[in-house]
């Protein structure tokens, strides 16, 4: 997150309406609104193939995957941006669905950066576990090769944490019955001293 915005307290019907039009998008938390950073071209690279990936796999599904311009409504008076999250379709037609917001998302994606990694790990993990049908949040770095999944358990308050680090890993993503393996997820990442060649040479 960055600065609030100067304007001392903004309503949710404020804050919405001036998403629609804003150059720069803004995550709202209790009445202040936050400007988003610019992102690295790692950080656009692991989130935009990480999105098609999943799309792809989801074709004919009811589950579709979406980047950085949806709004995820954690909250009344929470709504962040994640940099790829996966909602699924419900079985009837929601007459007042917002365009721009999803309401229950089963797959949060954050591509972490030097400066949400506090909010990524602490604030974001504890508010997207509340909510009711999310069932994975997954914190993937741009700057090395290590993906964190949090799965909710058994659709109760319990998760747990698994770490994948290897380039051959595969994470399998039950929310949405997706595998992906960390090399698609990093395969045009370009990590400072060849990161990646490294990992593959000690294969």
């Amino acid at each position: 997150m960055g600065m609030p915005k100067l304007k001392e307290y903004w309503t949710v019907e404020e804050y919405l309406e001036f998403e629609k039009t804003s150059p720069v998008r803004h995550e709202y938390v209790d009445g202040e609104i936050y400007a988003m950073a610019g992102e690295s071209k790692n950080h656009n690279r692991i989130a935009l193939d990480l999105s098609s990936i999943i799309n792809q796999r989801l074709a004919g599904s009811r589950c579709e995957a979406f980047i950085e311009d949806i709004k995820v409504r954690v909250s009344p008076s929470l709504y962040y941006y994640p940099d790829v999250v996966v909602a699924c379709a419900p079985d009837t037609v929601v007459e007042d669905e917002d365009d721009y917001v999803i309401d229950d998302p089963v797959l949060i994606v954050e591509v972490l950066s030097k400066s949400t990694a506090r909010t990524d790990r602490i604030e974001k993990l504890r508010e997207y576990k509340n909510l009711p049908n999310l069932r994975e949040y997954v914190i993937a770095s741009q700057f090395n090769v290590q993906v964190e999944v949090y799965r909710r358990q058994n659709a109760g308050e319990d998760w747990t944490k698994q770490i994948y680090s290897d380039l051959q890993s595969e994470i399998h993503f039950d929310s949405i019955g997706v595998a992906v393996s960390l090399e698609e997820i990093y395969r045009r990442v370009r990590f400072p001293e060849n990161i990646l060649e490294a990992e593959r040479e000690d294969k």
